[in-house]
């Protein structure tokens, strides 16, 4: 249970324009729905591990496990009494979403928040637990800095792109081609500063909130290479500014490289270069 006592999100979600609810404790309480059914919020559900039903504008929506209804503002919508223990709804205001022209007008021209479409999407970010226990975490903040609104509101933003990828709004395609641009620039950036400590893919797409697949997607539109592939890239050319321009020794470089046995580091150099970081260095002119 992420969500314990809805004062908190009065005094400090409400007023940052994001908050997120654990649906099972609040679908009783008359006035917090009241509060979430005002013009001011967009709305969106996640069912969790288990589908869900709710009613859109007097109609029954079912929403299958681990995805995402989104609603307009102002649309009316009730909640079922008979809901998951792990589904969440998450309202925010415009201005929190918004923060530049792109967001604004990405968010008003959508299809996504309609009040004549029902859009109910595929959580296409990661599984349900993986969702509940590592991303959600991101909503629930208290917003004293600004690193923590900048985490919720890039995590909103990929629920929204996610959306607006699945149900092929209007402008999918230029939306995707300008995310794929970013999202390898992103990793790009991330990559070469972190490499020397961090190998292993799984630890970019945590800080990127995609997939593997979406990120090996990304880089091969973009850089023509598996996320891997860079990964490897990246370090080879550490190892070779190192082996060429210092006189560092093979085991203090690979030290520097976080291999833990100079073996480790040697069978790599060779794998992807052909030759030994020694035979690399002699045949490298000073």
């Amino acid at each position: 249970m992420i969500v314990k006592d809805s004062n908190v999100y009065d005094s400090i979600g409400i007023e940052a324009g994001l908050a997120v609810f654990e649906l099972c404790n609040y679908v009783h309480n008359e006035e917090w729905i009241n509060q979430f059914s005002v013009t001011d919020f967009y709305g969106i559900i996640w069912s969790g591990s288990k589908k869900i039903s709710h009613f859109i504008n007097h109609q029954e929506i079912s929403v299958p496990k681990n995805h995402f209804l989104f609603i307009a503002p102002g649309v009316s919508h009730k909640f079922s009494t008979e809901t998951n223990a792990d589904a969440y709804f998450i309202v925010f205001k415009q201005e929190f979403y918004s923060k530049s022209i792109e967001d604004n007008l990405r968010l008003e021209n959508s299809l996504l928040f309609s009040c004549d479409l029902v859009n109910v999407v595929q959580n296409n970010i990661c599984s349900a637990p993986l969702f509940e226990s590592s991303y959600l975490k991101y909503f629930f903040s208290d917003f004293k800095n600004d690193l923590d609104i900048k985490l919720a509101h890039n995590l909103l933003e990929r629920i929204v792109l996610n959306g607006q990828i699945e149900i092929l709004d209007i402008n999918n395609q230029f939306i995707q081609d300008d995310f794929d641009v970013e999202l390898a620039s992103k990793f790009k950036k991330l990559l070469q500063q972190n490499v020397n400590d961090h190998k292993q893919v799984t630890f970019y797409i945590d800080r990127l909130f995609v997939t593997k697949r979406r990120l090996d997607k990304a880089t091969q539109i973009v850089f023509k290479k598996s996320a891997k592939e860079m990964i490897v890239d990246e370090l080879m050319k550490n190892a070779k500014i190192l082996l060429a321009n210092s006189k560092m020794s093979i085991k203090d470089i690979a030290l520097d490289l976080n291999f833990l046995q100079e073996t480790n580091f040697t069978a790599f150099f060779k794998k992807n270069s052909g030759i030994s970081p020694t035979k690399f260095r002699q045949n490298t002119p000073n």
